[in-house]
């Protein structure tokens, strides 16, 4: 059974590569195993929600080792189908755009083998930063007089600009401060940036579309004009006068 048509797509792909003789089937399962194996690590959900994706980067690595294509051209083909999507009219069918290019400017993130306390060795991958949004006691709670927070939006938007590896999504509990919601918390190579009153499809596209302009430059940039006016400092006493008040 396939949730979406690209699954049944990757499915066929793996199926049909395989029995033209560019890899075994045992090469095949051994390398889903290891991604599967991989995710578990990373705690990622185990409920049958994330396994296509785990099939997608399997057939990814294992295309790029037999030399079928390599990491540039994947990478480009996924950022011309995600411009795409973002300057298609909502309804109307997505297509790639003559003439778009991308120059590769950065891959998934590198593998760090870190030993843990008990002296088992393991792979984790370094990431370039975490994008946190509230789901505490306030953000999101509509009874209590606050906006909906879009979280299924910033779930879809994280999957399908295909940053999964450079940049991670957690769906916190509280992050405060509570008159400011939905607040949205940026960690970037080391430095937080925070959001109040992010409540909108717009406002999802604006912050992942800040990600990926930093990790194009792979530097901080200044939030732009579309965020500036929600962009607050959470503890720096000197400026914290300066946040806006959502409405």
């Amino acid at each position: 059974m396939f949730a979406e048509p690209w699954q049944a797509q990757a499915f066929a792909l793996a199926v049909r590569l395989s029995e033209e003789g560019y890899f075994t089937w045992k090469e095949w399962a051994d390398t889903l195993a290891a991604e599967l194996a991989d995710a578990a690590e990373r705690g990622e959900a185990d409920d049958g929600s994330e396994y296509y994706f785990h099939w997608l980067a399997a057939l990814e690595k294992l295309v790029t080792s037999k030399g079928l294509a390599d990491e540039a051209s994947l990478y480009e083909r996924k950022e011309a189908w995600a411009d795409a999507y973002r300057h298609t009219p909502h309804g109307k069918p997505v297509q790639l755009r003559q003439g778009f290019r991308i120059a590769y400017r950065y891959r998934q993130s590198p593998l760090h083998r870190v030993t843990r306390a008990d002296g088992e060795s393991k792979e984790i991958r370094i990431q370039d930063g975490q994008l946190f949004v509230c789901n505490g006691c306030c953000c999101g709670q509509t009874e209590k007089g606050f906006p909906a927070s879009p979280l299924d939006e910033f779930k879809r938007q994280w999957k399908a600009r295909g940053i999964r590896r450079r940049f991670h999504l957690t769906i916190s509990g509280c992050l405060g401060p509570c008159p400011l919601a939905n607040v949205v918390m940026l960690q970037f190579k080391g430095q937080s940036i925070w959001f109040h009153s992010i409540n909108s499809v717009q406002d999802v596209a604006a912050i992942y579309g800040y990600v990926e302009n930093m990790l194009i430059e792979q530097s901080y940039i200044d939030p732009p004009a579309t965020l500036a006016g929600r962009h607050f400092q959470r503890y720096l006493v000197d400026t914290a006068g300066a946040c806006h008040q959502p409405g």
